[in-house]
């Protein structure tokens, strides 16, 4: 996406005449809430800007570019109060009704509600050369916000790029919008919010759209996420949720959807995937291919897989699974549960225990998911 032809300078209290025509001219951050249009780019001087919400609605064609993820930095709270989450403000980017918007070469940092969220009518997001710290918390005490994350795609087309999304209160990104690609780009160590997110913390969920759905046959059916994940690296860090989890079992739900490439996924089981409906549209199928694939819990799978159809493209290709010293003793690196038996499509793949290469390669099959958590 090519940034707008009009041109803004935004620094945290403006200066000259504050028309936002140059830097010596600049927009303060409260002047370009106010006067927020679309069609414009507008350029954020190297500085800490204090943010308490910046929300943007049916707008299209606008940009948000700082000078560097280590120099312009958006932060929700005066660094002086860092470590008391109560105090810090709810969200940074909000992105509502809004289109074809990018956000690049910044940071943001210490927002509790999620730190950059296009909503489920704002499609065609670029985020690119982000990084995004400590954000999606909830309180300490207080108002407890439900399912906060450090970053929520809900909308279509969405694309977050060279990104690194570090230690995220409950979950480093959540997924409900189609097309949606994350690429060359880090989540390191989720579900940091203890004890509020001891359920909590998957480095990517792709689950069902909290406000779009669609008739069918007369039949009410929800949107959900669907994912491509390319040359990145996710690690969990806290065991107590997947790395990647594509599930959402529940009626009249359309599929969350994940495919990942060349990818590292460490989580307590580090891919998660449940299809427990038919598509509502389009040809979008799973396919994890030439990842590595990590669980942190010994005896957790590195993958899990429900409801599989029979007959999709699909396939379970060329991965390396690594687990634990102590993984159980006769136990495969991949579980299958209420698929048909032979739907799954595997190809080469290669798993360790500890540092030992095993001989062959096969999956766990029970014919009726048991109740998990």
């Amino acid at each position: 996406m090519c940034p707008p032809p009009i041109i803004k300078y935004v620094t945290p209290f403006g200066t000259g005449n504050h028309s936002g025509s140059g830097w010596t001219n600049a927009y303060s951050f409260n002047d370009m809430k106010g006067k927020l249009v679309s069609n414009t780019s507008y350029y954020l001087v190297d500085s800490t800007f204090l943010v308490d919400s910046l929300v943007i609605t049916n707008l299209h064609h606008i940009s948000f570019i700082g000078k560097g993820k280590d120099k312009t930095n958006l932060e929700g709270v005066d660094v002086s109060q860092a470590d008391q989450v109560i105090y810090w403000s709810l969200k940074c980017f909000d992105l509502v009704n809004a289109d074809n918007l990018v956000i690049k070469d910044l940071q943001i940092r210490r927002f509790r509600r999620f730190g950059l969220k296009a909503g489920s009518t704002s499609s065609n997001f670029l985020g690119h050369n982000l990084y995004i710290d400590s954000c999606g918390w909830t309180a300490e005490i207080g108002e407890v916000l439900l399912f906060p994350s450090a970053v929520k795609l809900f909308g279509d087309n969405g694309h977050l790029g060279q990104t690194q999304i570090m230690e995220s209160g409950w979950d480093g990104m959540q997924i409900a919008g189609y097309n949606v690609l994350f690429d060359s780009s880090t989540i390191y160590w989720t579900g940091k919010d203890i004890p509020a997110a001891d359920h909590q913390g998957d480095g990517i969920q792709v689950f069902k759209n909290p406000d779009i759905s669609y008739t069918v046959n007369n039949v009410r059916i929800w949107k959900s996420g669907r994912l491509i994940v390319k040359n990145c690296n996710i690690n969990t860090v806290e065991p107590k949720k997947s790395g990647i989890e594509a599930g959402y079992i529940a009626p009249n739900v359309d599929k969350p959807l994940v495919q990942a490439y060349d990818s590292y996924i460490a989580g307590g089981k580090g891919i998660g995937i449940t299809q427990s409906n038919d598509l509502i549209s389009g040809e979008f199928y799973t396919d994890i291919q030439r990842c590595t694939i990590v669980n942190l819990v010994f005896d957790r799978w590195p993958l899990r897989i429900e409801n599989w159809d029979a007959g999709t493209p699909g396939k379970i290709d060329n991965n390396m699974f690594l687990c634990p010293y102590n993984y159980p003793t006769g136990r495969w690196p991949v579980y299958e549960c209420s698929t048909e038996e032979d739907a799954v499509t595997y190809g080469s793949n290669r798993w360790k225990i500890g540092n030992d290469l095993q001989n062959d390669f096969g999956y766990d099959f029970v014919l009726i998911c048991p109740d998990q958590e």
